[in-house]
Formats: structure tokens, C-alpha cells, sequence
């Protein structure tokens, strides 16, 4: 599964690639549109090779791992300060749990 998905990543970008060189150079050379619909076919192929393997789950799962993420960073580092508005005990409970979602988002990324 991992080699699909990896397969499909690199035939995704080479198709990208290949689409942008050649509608930046010269478009009336036939070799030009030769390997632009090589590089379409590229793009189709590996986005239907990614579509097909990537079940939604995982997709979801990833998606929360980065939510969770972004959520715990903000709250572990740029939670307001004791000086601001609140007691010092309630800074250190939002550090707490900003790292506890950062520990899960994590762990949701990579291993889930």
C-alpha cells in the first residue's frame, strides 16, 4: 500500500511538472504537446492511483491529527500569559492540555 501510495505521489508530480515546463516554453513544438498530454496523464493517473488507496478514514484521521496539532502548539506556546488576564494556574492547566493535543495529533499523523 505504502509503494501505491508513493507511486502515485511521484506520478502526480512529475505530470505537474511536466505541465508547467511545457506551457512555460515554446507551445506551437509538436514535443511540446506530446509530453503535455503525457504530463495530464501523469496527473490522472496518479491522482486516481491516490483516490483509490486512501481510504476516508485516513484521510479524516490525518486531518484531525493536524487540527489537533495546530490547537496544542497555539496552546502550549502562545497561550495567554499570567500577567494578561488570568490566574497562573489556569496558564499552566491551557500549557497541559495544549501539549496533551499535541501528543495525540502527533500520534494521529504518524501512527494512526
Amino acid at each position: 500500500m505504502v509503494l501505491d501510495i508513493i507511486g502515485g505521489a511521484v506520478l502526480l508530480a512529475f505530470g505537474i511538472l511536466s505541465v508547467y515546463y511545457t506551457i512555460d516554453g515554446d507551445l506551437k513544438d509538436e514535443k511540446f504537446l506530446i509530453i503535455l498530454l503525457i504530463g495530464i496523464a501523469a496527473i490522472v493517473g496518479g491522482g486516481w492511483i491516490l483516490i483509490t488507496r486512501i481510504t476516508l478514514a485516513t484521510l479524516l484521521t490525518k486531518i484531525a491529527g493536524l487540527i489537533l496539532i495546530v490547537i496544542g502548539i497555539f496552546m502550549a506556546f502562545e497561550f495567554p500569559d499570567v500577567s494578561d488576564y488570568q490566574d497562573a494556574d489556569m496558564s499552566k492547566t491551557g500549557i497541559f492540555i495544549g501539549l496533551i493535543f499535541l501528543i495525540v495529533g502527533i500520534y494521529l499523523l504518524i501512527f494512526a
